[in-house]
């Protein structure tokens, strides 16, 4: 059985208090900026926006934004000197998430679609998903707006970003060090190296999303129905998550709803109008392993 969905400013009241959501925390292009010494941990500084954004319903502080297609910033380059040492290369120089600040051109705009892509750990139904273990659930929603028209008049529009990855590969991805490759060396001057990003890989911001988790059987809440606040992940890209830890095993339903834009699909569950929905199966903690909280959204 399932449950329906009709957005209100009642419900959308009701759902104020964000629980353990994870929160969005980027600095503002030019805050602050590393230096050429130390290490980041996931306590320390924020992460910054890596790929074009689009913002739809509202404004997502502290990102500068431009206000519609026709007015996109340029990319923000990252500030401070490049760090060198990590496991991916030890010999490379990069600009690290948390320790560096850098931003992404991004742009307010209304009537977007957008595809929904899952979480790893939930997508593909082979992970372990355990009561009282945590279990990471995500969705990042990838824009399908076609912006041949709008977007500086290119038929094939592509805005600048930045391709960052797992600089430390032995390490969980929570704890490991993410960022991109500096060119150039401290006589010299650094640069960084901007990538093309193609417009059905843009993130998308929908100020008006919401979350409710439930189990399938008894329609008992998990997470009772709630607005719920973006983060940015570490490679950078707009991400809706929430960390769910159930007491009972069971099918559970996770419900996301988006009602300032429109779903053409997902790579998993159903994502239609204004909605996406999946279901997981937890099992009872001796029968299986650990819960499905390691994989983000990348």
């Amino acid at each position: 059985m399932r449950r329906t969905f009709a957005f209100t400013v009642a419900a959308a009241l009701a759902g104020m208090l964000v629980g353990s959501v994870d929160t969005f925390a980027a600095r503002p292009p030019g805050a602050g900026g590393g230096g050429g010494g130390g290490r980041p941990t996931p306590e320390e500084g924020a992460q910054n926006l890596s790929v074009p954004g689009i913002l739809v319903g509202g404004l997502l502080e502290p990102l500068v934004c431009g206000a519609n297609p026709s007015d996109v910033p340029d990319l923000v380059p990252p500030t401070g000197t490049p760090l060198t040492g990590y496991e991916v290369d030890p010999t490379a120089y990069y600009w690290v998430q948390k320790v560096h600040t850098w931003q992404a051109p991004c742009f307010s705009d209304t009537g977007v679609e957008v595809f929904g892509a899952w979480g790893d750990n939930i997508e593909g139904g082979d992970a372990s998903l355990t009561t009282g273990a945590p279990i990471r659930v995500e969705i990042v929603l990838y824009n399908r707006t076609d912006y041949a028209a709008t977007i500086q008049g290119d038929p094939t529009p592509t805005l600048d970003g930045y391709d960052v990855g797992k600089l430390q590969p032995s390490l969980e991805d929570r704890v490991s060090a993410w960022g991109h490759l500096a060119s150039g060396d401290a006589t010299a001057g650094w640069t960084a190296n901007p990538i093309l990003v193609q417009q059905a890989d843009w993130v998308v911001y929908d100020a008006g999303m919401q979350i409710e988790i439930y189990n399938t059987d008894t329609l008992a809440d998990a997470v009772p129905l709630q607005l719920i606040a973006p983060e940015i992940n570490a490679s950078g890209k707009i991400v809706y998550g929430y960390n769910l830890r159930v007491t009972e095993a069971g099918t559970y339903t996770i419900h996301f709803i988006a009602p300032n834009v429109t779903f053409t699909g997902c790579d998993a569950g159903t994502c239609e109008a204004g909605e996406a929905s999946l279901d997981i199966v937890v099992t009872a903690k001796n029968t299986g392993g650990g819960g499905g909280g390691g994989k983000p959204n990348r």
